[in-house]
């Protein structure tokens, strides 16, 4: 909270010098700010052009951290890629794309554990802490948007099975819990699937 309010304090001293200057200052300072990285380049894009091309880097940002190439020594860099929806919201306000984003961000990583293998808990109670976020914001959201997006999370889990570290079955309950008939083709009791094959512990 001390760091925050210290934050919010120099940005008031810079708000009131700003406050001062003309557009074309102005405008210059955020022609360098647009300049200084790709981060700052990402968030005027997402803000101020189309919502769908800005939406495209991002999800590239993602996909880079959630299924990097392993043959060239790439981590998987979870906090990289939360860091870009929480940029890209904050940028944007763009709800749904938010959402989307979110989605992407548990697909991604649910490929590539599908492709590579195990990779350890931590990987996976991202995905499904993630995976909650997004059942509870599908709770708020209207009709339209429950009925694109429930679909992939159904294919998400379904994907899963057999998967370990408890992380099919927690995709199972958090669906089970907020969209009761996303789990009819799920014995929770079991741990599997009505074709009888089981998840695999850890």
């Amino acid at each position: 909270m001390a760091k925050r309010r210290q934050v919010d304090k120099r940005w008031n001293e810079v708000r009131a010098v700003l406050a001062t200057r003309g557009p074309a200052e102005v405008l210059g300072l955020v022609r360098d700010l647009y300049d200084l990285s790709q981060e700052n380049r990402d968030v005027l894009n997402a803000r101020y052009l189309a919502a769908a091309s800005g939406l495209e880097r991002y999800k590239n940002r993602i996909d880079d951290a959630m299924y990097p190439d392993v043959h060239r020594g790439e981590p998987v860099r979870i906090s990289v890629a939360k860091s870009a929806i929480s940029q890209y919201k904050k940028a944007t306000g763009d709800q749904v794309g938010t959402l989307e984003l979110m989605v992407y961000f548990v697909e991604r990583g649910n490929q590539f554990t599908i492709d590579l293998g195990d990779i350890d808990e931590g990987f996976y109670s991202a995905l499904a802490s993630m995976f909650g976020r997004i059942l509870a914001t599908l709770k708020r959201s209207n009709h339209d948007v429950v009925d694109r997006i429930l679909p992939r999370l159904v294919a998400i889990r379904d994907a899963a099975q057999g998967i370990g570290w408890g992380y099919y079955d927690s995709l199972c309950e958090a669906l089970a819990t907020e969209f009761p008939s996303a789990a009819d083709d799920v014995d929770l009791n079991q741990g599997r699937t009505k074709t009888g094959r089981r998840s695999r512990g850890r």
